[in-house]
């Protein structure tokens, strides 16, 4: 016997596809009517903050990417307590990394905000967005134990079945909601992120990085060439 749709059956089976929808509808808007015109730029945060974006994203994406990619691979791996336990532990590390980050970007975009400067206001709630959607995986690590294994079997699989056309959202839906809340929140953040006009280097600042390192590295040689010269 067929179990009856319900509600949550029918948001998880075509509200993917309408996020997507929703991207695509809100870059073409920035292209073809906008001209694609860029956000004002953010203030620059801190090194420390910096770092801490770079590492947490790099974190959560190998984690996310090499789950998705590998599946079997991973369920191997985290066969084992002790190994759960460690995955566990760094992809929480990266979550609270990355989310003191993109706290601090957002201050800086709601600072803006406030003193009048235009352009501010859609990048903070796509940044306010992005720090929900990071304080809902801070919650559900420390909360449900084993959710990395929660992720390999429930929500790697459904994405695999979305991206075949055959969405099977019943291990979903059975989920707790604490999940169910995760996943409607990355949704909507796929569907909001154009209107806010951020580039990936908002939330992976590689090149300001980078670009710190390099003057570092200049200004200490150019202090030790100036202790020679005086000397």
């Amino acid at each position: 016997m067929t179990p009856e749709p319900t509600l949550a059956t029918a948001l998880f089976t075509y509200g993917p596809y309408f996020a997507v929808f929703g991207f695509l509808a809100a870059r073409m808007y920035r292209w073809g009517i906008l001209r694609d015109r860029p956000v004002p730029a953010a203030r620059a945060l801190s090194a420390p903050f910096e770092g801490a974006l770079a590492v947490g994203f790099l974190t959560l994406a190998v984690g996310q990417v090499s789950t998705a990619v590998a599946p079997h691979a991973m369920r191997a791996l985290l066969s084992d307590p002790d190994r759960v336990a460690v995955i566990e532990t760094i992809g929480l590390i990266g979550a609270l990394l990355f989310g003191a980050g993109v706290a601090a970007r957002l201050w800086t975009r709601v600072r803006a905000y406030r003193e009048g400067v235009a352009g501010h206001g859609a990048p903070a709630i796509v940044l306010g967005l992005l720090l929900l959607l990071t304080l809902s995986g801070i919650y559900l690590t420390v909360s449900h134990r084993w959710i990395t294994v929660w992720y390999a079997y429930i929500s790697v699989p459904y994405t695999r079945s979305l991206f075949l056309i055959e969405p099977e959202p019943e291990s979903l839906v059975a989920s707790p909601w604490a999940i169910q809340q995760h996943t409607l929140l990355f949704m909507v953040l796929v569907s909001a992120w154009p209107a806010g006009g951020l580039s990936l280097e908002e939330i992976f600042p590689v090149r300001a990085l980078a670009r710190r390192l390099a003057l570092s590295n200049g200004g200490g040689d150019a202090q030790a060439r100036g202790e020679e010269a005086r000397s």
